[in-house]
C-alpha cells in the first residue's frame, strides 16, 4: 500500500508539474500580450504611430514579447519563491565547447529534417517575421543582433528555464525535456502565416526536434546561458542568410 500511494503521490506531483507548464507557456504569451499592448501605447502617446512604420512595428514586437516572457518568469519566480529554478552563471570553457557543439548540432538536425520533408514533398509553413523581413528587406539587419540579444535568450529563459526546469523536477531527463520541447513547437503556431495543416505540423516538427536540442545541452550545463547563444546565433545565422537572399546577394 506505501507503495501504491508514493506511486500516486509521483503522478500527481507529475501531472502538476505539467499543467504549470502549460500555464507557464500560457502566462507567458498573455503577460507578453499585454507588454506589447502598453508598450505600443506608450510609444503612441510620444508621437510615434507604429502602425506607419513597419520596421519599427516589427522589432518593437520583438523586444516588447521578450520582455513580456522575462517579466511572466520573474513573476512566477516570486510568487513561488523559486529564485534558484533557472542556472544561471557566467559560461566556463566548458560552456563555450557545448555552445559550439550545440550549435553544429542545432543545423545538423534542422538539415536532416529539411532531407526527410523534402522525401516527403511537403512544405512547413511560414513564420510571420520572415514574411516581414522579406517585404522590408531594412528590417533583416536588424534581426540578426535582436536574435542573439532579445529572441533566443527569452525563449530559453521560457521555455528551457522555467518550464523544463519544472518539469525535470518530478520528471526524468528525457521525458521533461519532450514535454517542454513539445510546448516550445506548438507555441510557435501563433507566429505562423497559416496553410496547409501538414505545413504546420512539419515546422512544430521541426520546432520540436530543435528544442530537444536545446534542451539536451541545458540538461548538460545547467546553465541557460549556453542555450540561449546557441539559440540566438542559429536564429541570427539564419536570418543573414534570409539578408542575402533580400539584398540579392543570393
Amino acid at each position: 500500500m506505501e507503495g501504491s500511494t508514493a506511486s500516486n503521490a509521483d503522478r500527481g506531483q507529475q501531472l502538476r508539474s505539467v499543467g504549470t507548464s502549460v500555464g507557464l507557456t500560457v502566462a507567458g504569451f498573455l503577460t507578453a500580450v499585454v507588454v506589447f499592448g502598453v508598450g505600443i501605447v506608450t510609444i503612441g502617446a510620444v508621437g510615434i504611430d507604429l502602425q506607419q512604420q513597419p520596421i519599427l512595428f516589427a522589432i518593437a514586437g520583438i523586444v516588447l514579447q521578450g520582455v513580456g516572457f522575462g517579466v511572466a518568469v520573474v513573476l512566477y519566480m516570486a510568487v513561488t519563491d523559486n529564485w534558484g529554478l533557472v542556472g544561471l552563471r557566467v559560461p566556463t570553457l566548458r560552456d563555450v565547447g557545448w555552445t559550439v557543439g550545440g550549435l553544429v548540432a542545432l543545423f545538423a538536425g534542422y538539415l536532416g529534417i529539411v532531407a526527410i520533408v523534402s522525401l516527403l514533398n511537403v512544405t512547413p509553413a511560414e513564420n510571420s517575421i520572415v514574411e516581414a523581413g522579406q517585404q522590408n528587406p531594412g528590417l533583416v539587419p536588424l534581426l540578426i543582433p535582436l536574435a542573439i540579444l532579445v529572441v533566443g535568450p527569452s525563449e530559453e529563459l521560457l521555455f528551457r528555464g522555467a518550464i523544463q526546469g519544472v518539469l525535470r523536477r518530478s520528471y526524468s531527463a528525457v521525458p521533461a525535456i519532450a514535454i517542454a520541447s513539445s510546448l516550445f513547437g506548438v507555441a510557435h503556431v501563433f507566429a505562423l502565416l497559416g496553410g496547409p495543416l501538414s505545413g504546420i505540423l512539419v515546422y512544430i516538427s521541426v520546432t520540436f526536434v530543435l528544442g530537444m536540442i536545446l534542451g539536451a545541452i541545458y540538461e548538460r550545463t545547467e546553465n541557460i546561458v549556453v542555450p540561449s547563444l546557441v539559440h540566438g546565433v542559429y536564429n541570427a545565422i539564419l536570418f543573414t542568410s534570409l539578408y542575402f537572399q533580400v539584398s540579392g546577394g543570393v
